[in-house]
């Protein structure tokens, strides 16, 4: 006759194991329900402060309230082109970082896009006290000169500028070429 053994199984789920389960669903949902605080935006992107970067690309402005997306130069010129490296340059939103006229709101010497105030027409103010929402857009300036020189379309004179000189004349809205 053969001896019988008895086999103890072992349970999975046992209290302690519930335990650093339950730790583990409390510290990840509180987690998650706070994360949002600390980006810009929040889930939506939406409300985004004056000097925060955004994207003019998106369907919506997702700047605050009397704020809206700049664009930059290179993007207005550049929409549809092929670019250096083969990729088609995107096309901006209809409407985004545009006045009520359809004319670009250009941050000059500025390579990227941020929230900054506009008036009752959608025209930048030009009195903002942050430093990414004016011409040369905080070292904006000195980063193309370096990248690019002074004379490459639309940045010539960018390093005159970059090195403390004045900006250059306005000569006007910039307009989309293929706006109708």
């Amino acid at each position: 006759m053969k001896p019988t053994t008895t086999v103890t199984k072992r349970t999975f789920l046992s209290s302690l194991n519930l335990a650093r389960i339950g730790a583990m669903v409390a510290v990840g949902s509180l987690t998650f329900a706070v994360a949002q605080s600390g980006c810009i935006g929040g889930w939506s992107y939406d409300n985004v402060p004056e000097g925060a970067r955004c994207n003019p690309y998106d369907s919506h402005n997702e700047c605050s309230s009397g704020l809206q997306c700049t664009v930059s130069s290179w993007q207005v010129a550049e929409q549809g082109t092929v670019s250096s490296q083969g990729n088609t340059v995107l096309f901006l939103a209809p409407g985004a970082g545009t006045n009520t006229a359809g004319d670009y709101n250009v941050l000059a010497f500025c390579p990227e896009n941020y929230c900054c105030p506009v008036d009752s027409n959608g025209n930048l103010t030009g009195k903002s006290t942050n430093p990414f929402c004016q011409p040369g857009c905080s070292g904006g300036a000195a980063a193309i000169c370096v990248a690019e020189g002074n004379t490459t379309v639309p940045y010539q004179g960018v390093c005159d500028f970059a090195d403390g000189g004045p900006l250059l004349p306005d000569t006007g809205p910039v307009e989309d070429a293929g706006k109708d």
